[in-house]
């Protein structure tokens, strides 16, 4: 009995100690452990500037100018009231008829910023043919403007074209304002003269000092296909009692033998006694002109000065 004991004992004994040493060996030896991807959780770095939710900058355009048209006036009338080329107002309002205005119609003056006027030169061309000009005289007008004009002859010897000049118009305890004068025709015909206009919204203290400059004046280029040979015939001039307005009709002849005209335009200038420029108007054709035919022009020309002496015309016809 006793040894039955014993011998279960050792057993035991032996049984504990293999399983020890099991541990033992297994410690000894360390596990690889197979890595793989978790989702760590990443926090974004706070910016070391705020933003500032501000609106962008408003861009500063020019402020469009417009014209209310008003009884007795004309597109011609207009572009020189403003100092800008007739072509250019026709371009800008394309959709308006330049020989049928009603009264009211607004119009858009081509020009930029007001306080930068595109009327007012940014710069002096050289002009490409020296003509001669008159004395220049400006008048005052009730509204606190003044009209500026300047006669223009053409002792080039040939046609000339796109003439210019330039206004330098100054008072007492005022800065100096340039405005620049265009030509109500686009050709001026050799010895033929014409007054340029141009108007000062806010002329300066008088008295006033006056001085001008020929800004543009260039040779022409293919005259005889873009010009069409036509004549001028004064058969009426009515002067007003008070000889402060004129009343001018005639004929445009164009010469047979060339395309027809499609731009009939009549110019009529004013002079004193003295042979200053006093007042100018144009007159353009509400219809075309048939090669060989005639047509009647009518206009008014009304004094910016003193009396009116003399009245003469000019006429441009081109096909297009």
């Amino acid at each position: 009995m006793l040894q039955k004991k014993i011998t279960t004992l050792l057993l035991l004994v032996i049984i504990i100690s293999g399983c020890t040493s099991q541990i033992n060996r297994s410690s000894e030896t360390p596990v690889e452990l197979t890595p793989f991807a978790t989702r760590t959780a990443y926090q974004l770095p706070t910016p070391s500037i705020s933003p500032t939710l501000e609106p962008p900058p408003v861009s500063e355009l020019p402020t469009q100018i417009t014209h209310v048209v008003k009884k007795g006036e004309d597109m011609g009338g207009i572009a020189t009231m403003y100092g800008v080329k007739i072509k250019d107002l026709k371009a800008a309002n394309a959709s308006i008829d330049p020989r049928m205005i009603p009264i009211g119609t607004v119009l858009i003056i081509p020009s930029g910023n007001p306080e930068q006027d595109a009327n007012k030169p940014t710069s002096i061309p050289t002009p490409g043919v020296i003509v001669s000009t008159g004395a220049p005289i400006c008048y005052a007008d009730p509204s606190g403007g003044a009209w500026c004009l300047i006669k223009v002859e053409n002792t080039s010897g040939a046609s000339v074209e796109d003439i210019s000049v330039d206004f330098v118009l100054s008072g007492p305890g005022d800065e100096p304002e340039t405005r620049a004068a265009f030509g109500l025709l686009d050709r001026l015909p050799d010895k033929a003269t014409m007054p340029l206009a141009v108007y000062f919204p806010k002329a300066p203290n008088q008295p006033w000092q006056i001085g001008t400059r020929l800004r543009t004046c260039n040779p022409v280029i293919n005259e005889k296909s873009r010009y069409l040979v036509s004549t001028v015939e004064k058969s009426k001039i009515e002067l007003a009692a008070d000889r402060l307005s004129a009343h001018v009709s005639g004929a445009i002849n164009l010469q047979a033998n060339q395309p027809d005209a499609n731009i009939i335009q009549a110019v009529g200038a004013a002079y004193d006694s003295y042979g200053q420029p006093v007042g100018i108007r144009r007159w353009d054709s509400t219809v075309g002109l048939e090669s060989g035919s005639s047509l009647v022009y009518d206009l008014t020309i009304y004094s910016l000065g003193g009396p009116i002496d003399r009245v003469d015309v000019l006429v441009e016809t081109r096909p297009k």
